[in-house]
């Protein structure tokens, strides 16, 4: 929930890669991603088995929906709240309109988040969704290469930092590959992987888009697993 990039592939066939790192306590348990189908609508995504949501996920709408901790800053977290944020990105993936759905879904007593959703129905559009706990707020992201950073996990400085990193990554290969985004995510450069005692990173997601296929590849860092999920 920690680290995103977005990679797009080619522009006529809006085809791209998204990669997540999530960050999270290692005592918290977690299921690859598999096919579900809630309220008529295809989902995939891994879950989260304590509260039944996700941090990541697509859906038959052609969305991806993915979280980030906190809003636009690192906020004092309460010792309960109303609702998992893993389970407001399900209600997103599942929505038909997401601007209608972010505008009139209660977040009260909902622990400030952002996300970020990846529309590809007919054309590439990138959103932000911001709860600060108090406002929401809606960004139109560049269809570009992007770089996000969790502000619960990473301050102002260390989030300019990775742009920076990843700004060098993209100019130092020619021809960027999925598997060298994957690269990428496992450096311990730059804090991309992290390990603070009880918070790790314990999986990393990344999401193919292109028009012969759709797949989640999913690594568990703790117990070392790989799987892929075909998305039809």
């Amino acid at each position: 929930m920690c680290t995103l990039t977005f990679f797009p592939l080619k522009a006529e066939d809006h085809s791209f890669v998204f990669t997540s790192n999530r960050d999270e306590s290692i005592d918290r348990p977690t299921l690859p991603p598999k096919h579900y189908m809630e309220d008529e609508i295809d989902l995939w995504f891994p879950k989260d088995e304590i509260a039944g949501g996700t941090w990541v996920g697509v859906s038959s709408w052609q969305r991806l929906v993915c979280l980030m901790n906190g809003g636009f800053e690192a906020h004092q977290r309460k010792p309960q709240y109303n609702m998992s944020r893993g389970v407001v990105v399900k209600e997103a993936l599942k929505t038909e309109n997401i601007e209608h759905f972010f505008e009139n879904f209660s977040l009260t007593e909902v622990e400030p988040f952002t996300l970020i959703n990846i529309e590809f129905k007919s054309d590439l559009r990138i959103f932000k969704w911001v709860w600060d706990g108090e406002q929401k707020h809606l960004f139109n992201e560049q269809v570009e290469s992007q770089i996000w950073s969790a502000s619960m996990t990473y301050d102002q400085i260390q989030r300019k930092s990775r742009e920076k990193y990843w700004q060098e990554f993209l100019k130092s290969h020619a021809d960027i590959s999925e598997k060298e985004i994957l690269n990428f995510h496992h450096q311990k450069k730059g804090d991309l992987v992290i390990d603070r005692g009880i918070l790790k990173t314990t999986s990393i997601t990344q999401v193919v888009i292109k028009p012969n296929q759709k797949l989640i590849k999913f690594e568990d860092l703790k117990n070392n697993e790989i799987s892929k999920l075909e998305i039809s």
